[in-house]
């Protein structure tokens, strides 16, 4: 199975999502390998800053260039599961992995701006499903404030992703906030599922939850 994590936006989350879910599919005790296709080699930072005397939550490479595509074809012969992270951009690397993935999620923040670079990523995903037939791609509202004076742009992103007619997408009916356990974790180079019980926790293992359903009701794994 490939799950690839996709925004042309930048700060969405993507890394951070990538992560975790790396992260609980090998506590779960899955082969898997975590492909860091930013240029920004965010991986890469976050492996660093892990406590020396503790394992690794999961395998992990660096793939960028034209060959992506090839390469992870290759990387399925060993790893059960594959999950590549890329990069703020509309990339060759991001549309290689669109096309070699068997679900895609869009993590998108509740702003005007995210709104507008989403409606891009709608087409560029439409244009990879003339490739890839199979392709899900899979919605979640990431980075939302918790404050509840905000909760009406949440609800004004779900009303339009909802009465949006998006062909084959799924919106996930879970929200990831932005906690600062999030980013505590991410700074002791651990995944949300390895710290002690958070929102933040709470929110992610909801989502994972969904994902696993869809996995399991598509027939993926």
């Amino acid at each position: 199975m490939i799950i690839s994590i996709v925004n042309e936006k930048g700060g969405s989350g993507k890394s951070t999502l990538a992560i975790n879910l790396a992260t609980k599919f090998h506590c779960d005790g899955n082969d898997i390998i975590l492909v860091d296709a930013d240029p920004q080699r965010s991986i890469e930072h976050f492996l660093n800053f892990r406590d020396e005397n503790l394992d690794l939550p999961f395998n992990s490479v660096s793939k960028l260039g034209e060959t992506l595509a090839k390469e992870i074809k290759n990387l399925q012969e060993k790893y059960k599961i594959i999950i590549i992270d890329t990069g703020g951009r509309d990339s060759k690397e991001m549309r290689q992995a669109l096309i070699v993935s068997d679900i895609v999620i869009v993590p998108i923040i509740p702003s005007g701006l995210d709104i507008s670079v989403f409606e891009k990523m709608v087409g560029i995903i439409a244009e990879a499903k003339i490739i890839n037939e199979n392709l899900i791609p899979l919605i979640i509202i990431s980075k939302a404030s918790p404050n509840p004076f905000l909760e009406k742009k949440i609800n004004d992103l779900k009303e339009y992703l909802n009465n949006k007619d998006i062909e084959d997408f799924v919106v996930s009916k879970n929200i990831l906030f932005e906690r600062e356990a999030f980013k505590n974790a991410i700074f002791e180079g651990k995944g949300i599922v390895e710290i002690e019980n958070s929102k933040a926790k709470d929110d992610f293992l909801k989502f994972f939850v969904e994902l696993d359903d869809i996995i399991k009701n598509k027939g993926i794994l």
